[in-house]
């Protein structure tokens, strides 16, 4: 962390514009780090690396993770709560509105008209996260820095060439990061600079007074769910169960999602499912969302809210009970070597992602014109996304 820290309202308003922003998976990691890191200086650079290093390889949403874990750091429990909290509520709220829509009227054209212009929307903020990203990771792209694009090229030949899970292909590029790295002398006589910035939330034992407070009060919480015998129970229990087992992320997790929910429990049918699956597409945030569509169906907006909030629950206790063992390790060479490993190959995999996508979305010049433009807003221009976003759902309607 830096020594200019916000207050929790500044944050709170600036978690909540990048959660309204959220689209493109991935791609929303970079407005994370152009907001936190550059634009309003709260985290240092090496820090927002580093617990995305740590984010990317926990199960479930990889934004989410590492937004609650930086507020911890910079909040405490409260930041935590706020970080993750007011990231998801936007895609929450779109989503369950567009479910009760849909679940009224059963109509989804404007919805798949929407779609095709942010599909392409999609892929050129994918590629912007490209370009964000293998700033720290690249460097000055000379000579030395080939081992890094190997490791990426792998990464993205595994992704696209093989049904290979993700996050063995992650493990793999902290791997091949130990084997490159860790036997020259790249990282020699380089150490992390060091603040008194950290909250007191963050110092003494590894899980700390506050969030040990936290996981008793989650405990109990579970408990009066399961004496309940409820549907809500349920539902949290199902939620949590995925959102635990999730690794990958992003639409790695649809087979998982419907073959627990569809084809088990059968709370939605394969056509609702897939047109969860759209309505999330259209809305900001991460595909977990589509848990709110599948909450609302079985128990309405209550049901939504308890199973949003289970899905994302197991990667913020993971990475607020892991992230301060990750603190007092990650300046060892032989982590900062394996962590460099991992940030290539997940830039790899984003570049899967942004070709699976363009495969799929560029279709015609229509599509193609809103890539471009996208591309010349926010790579070129520099400009907030909300604009490409804003001028895509415009142009969709008039020439889709």
């Amino acid at each position: 962390m830096t020594n200019k820290q916000p207050k929790l309202s500044e944050f709170a308003k600036v978690v909540s514009y990048i959660g309204i922003i959220g689209y493109g998976g991935p791609a929303i990691i970079a407005q994370m780090k152009k907001a936190l890191v550059h634009k309003h200086q709260w985290v240092a650079e090496e820090d927002f690396m580093n617990t995305l290093s740590l984010a990317q390889i926990l199960p479930g949403a990889t934004g989410v993770a590492l937004l609650g874990y930086l507020g911890y750091r910079m909040k405490g429990i409260l930041g935590w709560i706020v970080g993750s909290f007011l990231y998801v509520f936007p895609a929450f709220l779109f989503t369950t509105v567009l479910s009760v829509l849909y679940f009224q009227y059963h109509s989804l054209s404007l919805v798949q008209k929407l779609f095709a212009g942010l599909g392409a929307l999609v892929v050129g903020l994918l590629i912007n996260a490209i370009l964000q990203l293998s700033k720290p990771v690249f460097g000055k792209a000379d000579r030395k820095d080939y081992k890094g694009f190997l490791i990426a090229l792998t990464g993205f030949s595994l992704a696209v060439f093989t049904h290979i899970n993700v996050v063995f292909i992650i493990l793999l590029s902290g791997f091949l990061g130990f084997l490159f790295y860790f036997f020259t002398h790249e990282f020699e006589g380089f150490h992390l600079q060091h603040t008194n910035a950290l909250p007191a939330a963050t110092k003494g034992t590894i899980v700390s007074r506050d969030v040990l407070y936290l996981l008793i009060a989650l405990a109990a919480g579970a408990v009066l769910l399961f004496l309940s015998h409820s549907i809500y129970w349920l539902l949290s229990a199902t939620f949590f169960q995925i959102g635990s087992i999730a690794f990958g992320g992003g639409f790695t997790t649809i087979p998982l999602i419907q073959h627990i929910v569809v084809d088990g429990l059968h709370w939605v049918s394969l056509l609702e499912f897939r047109d969860g699956i759209a309505i999330g597409q259209i809305t900001p945030g991460p595909v977990f969302i589509t848990a709110a569509f599948i909450g609302y169906k079985v128990a309405g907006w209550l049901g939504a809210l308890v199973s949003t909030v289970s899905v994302f629950l197991p990667s913020l206790l993971l990475i607020l009970i892991l992230g301060k063992f990750h603190e007092q390790i990650k300046h060892l060479k032989i982590v900062r070597v394996i962590i460099k490993g991992f940030l290539a190959g997940f830039i790899g995999i984003i570049a899967s992602v942004a070709l699976s996508f363009g495969e799929k979305s560029l279709i015609n010049w229509q599509t193609w014109l809103i890539f471009l433009a996208t591309l010349l807003v926010v790579v070129k221009l520099k400009k907030d996304v909300i604009w490409a976003i804003l001028g895509t759902i415009l142009v969709s309607l008039i020439i889709l």
